[in-house]
């Protein structure tokens, strides 16, 4: 991975959009009132997530590596 990907992937972050929908379906959730998809949906943005911080943390080992 570069340098420059590495940034590119730190500063990636959910839309704006999408981060209100998250919230929505966590507020869903912690009420107990979640449909099966919005379940299923909840459940993919988790695992997008997921993956994201791995990423995120796979570059800032890169970026923290002597030039």
């Amino acid at each position: 991975m570069t340098p420059a990907l590495a940034e590119s992937i730190l500063a990636f972050d959910f839309p704006e959009a999408d981060a209100a929908r998250i919230e929505e379906l966590n507020v869903r959730a912690n009420e107990g009132e979640l449909t099966d998809e919005e379940e299923a949906e909840l459940e993919a943005y988790i695992n997008i997530n997921d993956l994201l911080a791995y990423w995120q943390s796979k570059a800032r080992q890169i970026l923290q590596q002597p030039a």
